[in-house]
């Protein structure tokens, strides 16, 4: 009998662990339960602080980077008050002995025909070489004025992040591609100018691709330098995914090779189709911006069309 009661006892003892060992499973499959609910909701909240992080510091992004906008637009703005003049108006220079108009002394009356192109604006570069010597000339778009900046060289990308002061800015500035000549007498020269969201610098060109008309109506530019004026036509527009060699290849003079680069390289692809002689005299300017696309860039070609030199 004793030895019935001592198996029953084991046998009891092991049907109350075996009930233990399930409550204690069922005890732990509930904890585990509970921490993965709370993992997932502390993953949700984690998410969401993130979001919450990331959002707030795109607003900031973007609210730094349209006042930085605003401020130098604010300071060109600025700069073409004080060292750029309408045509017969000289009132904005700063020191008239300084001046190096665009008809040289300004006492001297105006050569020529006063209403031609070479007369649209003044430029005191007298004024603008004691801001910065790096200033080689100053671009201005006939039917677009709001284009109309200093142009700088400095024979690399240092302008790339740095306004005309030298000073680190978002925009930049307008300046000459480091292997190029920057008095303009190269076969093809480049220029580089962001694309910003309140349209300063070049961000207008892409109105070449997306406003009708726009091309016909906004042909001529104008690149001015302390020697001279010369008059651009556009005849070329297109958005290039190769961001070095292709159409960024500088050339320093016209031979056969060139004229297949302007015929298979500009021409090819653009969104106009427009007639260009090249000639041994001929000077291609190419306008660069960036897009939306961080590996595409929109270009604009023109050629030089006329010139007139400062006596």
């Amino acid at each position: 009998m004793a030895i019935c009661y001592i198996g029953g006892m084991k046998k009891d003892r092991f049907k109350l662990l075996k009930n233990n060992m399930k409550q204690i499973g069922k005890k732990i499959w509930k904890l585990t339960e509970a921490i993965t609910h709370r993992k997932k909701d502390a993953v949700i909240i984690l998410v969401c602080v993130v979001f919450v992080i990331v959002a707030v510091f795109s607003i900031v992004r973007i609210v730094q980077l349209h006042s930085a906008e605003i401020k130098q637009e604010q300071e060109i703005h600025a700069l073409q008050e004080e060292y750029i003049s309408e045509a017969g108006d000289t009132t904005s220079m700063s020191d008239e002995s300084d001046m190096v108009a665009k008809t040289g002394d300004l006492e001297t009356e105006p050569e020529d025909d006063p209403n031609a192109w070479y007369h649209d604006i003044d430029v005191d570069f007298a004024g603008l070489r004691k801001q910065n010597e790096d200033i080689v000339g100053w671009i201005y778009f006939e039917d677009e004025e709001s284009i109309s900046y200093p142009l700088l060289y400095s024979g690399d990308d240092y302008y790339l992040r740095r306004n005309y002061l030298k000073e680190e800015e978002t925009a930049g500035s307008i300046y000459i591609d480091g292997n190029n000549n920057p008095d303009l007498s190269n076969a093809h020269t480049l220029i580089y100018g962001h694309n910003m969201r309140n349209l300063s610098m070049f961000g207008k060109l892409k109105f070449y691709k997306t406003e009708e008309d726009y091309f016909e109506n906004h042909r001529y530019f104008q690149l001015i330098t302390e020697t001279g004026a010369y008059r651009y036509k556009v005849f070329a527009y297109k958005d290039v995914t190769t961001l070095t060699g292709g159409i960024y290849t500088t050339w320093k003079y016209v031979d056969d090779d060139f004229r297949d680069f302007v015929e298979n390289t500009i021409c090819q692809g653009s969104y106009v189709d427009a007639d260009i002689d090249v000639d041994d005299e001929t000077h291609i300017v190419t306008l660069s911006t960036c897009s939306y696309d961080s590996d595409v860039r929109f270009t604009v070609s023109a050629v030089r069309v006329d010139e007139h030199e400062w006596e």
